[in-house]
């Protein structure tokens, strides 16, 4: 193993990583060690019956086909192939893969995500721990960042401006994969999803106790054998991947929200090269070099594009004005009235099909119920 870190070192720490989890699933499923696994190939390449010599490549292809049973996408299954065979290479036992053997389909994350699908995944009742879901997937939705950034963020990153309740908040990260400075911010959705999770954190539940953050406290976690612990990669991306898939968005992944933020800050006018500035792309040409917007101006411009990235109107949840406003009641489905809007909520299909055909239109999800508005 520490032959193959060696000759990895020109990969990037992420590719790295991804290669040596990979690689590890691999030879716990196997329940050999990396050592075995090279003695057992060894051997197989001295017998004289082909079938023993292809031991090692007949279990690579039993390894992949079970991790697309349990809903592995293509492209993830193509990261596991390329690593065990990076393995056996570098020491000099390459494995002799036949064309049929290579994964292939259509990968995830082929698709932008809506907003309607992004709602209906958040919000879906079948979710287990919705609240982390929640901050994970509006993060990723307003920030643009990679999981591989994303998951080693910490609590310092945001805590001041938390605490200050800032409305926008900028991240700036040296990115993983192309080692490329990314500007980026996220606005009120992420940051009301994030207090949310964060205070659940602090004031523990049934099964875990009451977390202390510190600076250093991972802002995404797991709990794992009663020890708090950075989020991995891929519980961060099955997170968000089968969040999507109870909502019947197969094609719609966590790199699905990326595109979502390039979409539609493109929609909202954001210069091109400041977009990839923003998400850490790398810079295409020397023109674009010249193109050097300050922190601010970045900000301001993510400011005004923020009503393109939200997936929620902007709609604060109803609430009376006067003791002459009727409040939301879901029993009676009473009117809640506000300054432009009047709003009305919806607990099944029938309800909503009906506002709409009255001229409401969808507004928000809150606890369950549906909001409908239309202008006075």
């Amino acid at each position: 193993m520490e032959y193959w870190k060696n000759e990895l070192a020109a990969k990037s720490t992420a590719t790295k990583e991804i290669y040596l989890e990979n690689f590890a699933k691999f030879t716990d499923y196997l329940g050999k060690t990396a050592d075995e696994l090279l003695k057992q190939r060894q051997e197989n390449q001295t017998s004289n019956d082909i079938k023993t010599q292809r031991q090692t490549e007949s279990q690579l292809i039993k390894f992949i086909s079970a991790q697309r049973e349990k809903g592995m996408s293509p492209a993830t299954l193509q990261t596991y192939f390329a690593a065990i065979r990076s393995f056996y290479e570098i020491h000099y036992l390459p494995l002799k893969m036949r064309r049929g053997d290579y994964p292939t389909g259509e990968s995830l994350g082929v698709r932008i995500a809506t907003k309607e699908a992004i709602s209906k995944a958040i919000e879906n009742r079948r979710n287990r721990n919705k609240t982390s879901l929640k901050a994970m997937v509006l993060f990723l939705k307003d920030s643009g960042l990679r999981i591989s950034d994303a998951r080693l963020l910490n609590y310092g990153d945001v805590a001041k401006q938390l605490e200050r309740g800032d409305t926008i908040i900028p991240l700036t990260r040296i990115t993983q994969k192309q080692k490329t400075v990314a500007k980026t911010f996220i606005g009120t959705e992420a940051i009301q999803a994030l207090k949310k999770y964060l205070g659940a954190r602090q004031k523990g539940s049934r099964r875990l106790p009451p977390e202390k953050l510190t600076d250093d406290s991972p802002l995404f976690r797991t709990w794992t054998n009663r020890e708090i612990k950075r989020i991995p990669r891929e519980t961060f991306s099955s997170t968000i991947r089968f969040a999507f898939l109870r909502i019947d968005e197969p094609n719609v992944s966590a790199h699905s929200l990326r595109k979502y933020v390039q979409t539609n800050l493109e929609a909202a006018g954001v210069n091109v090269n400041w977009i990839d500035q923003i998400l850490g792309h790398k810079l295409i040409n020397s023109r674009d070099a010249y193109s050097k917007p300050t922190d601010e101006q970045l900000q301001e411009a993510y400011a005004k594009a923020y009503k393109f990235l939200r997936v929620y109107p902007d709609l604060d949840t109803p609430k009376p004005q006067s003791s002459q406003n009727t409040q939301v009641c879901t029993e009676t489905n009473k009117i809640t009235e506000d300054e432009e809007f009047i709003v009305k909520t919806a607990q099944n299909l029938s309800e909503a099909t009906e506002l709409i055909q009255h001229g409401f239109q969808y507004a928000a999800t809150i606890e369950g119920i549906q909001l409908f508005r239309k202008r006075k």
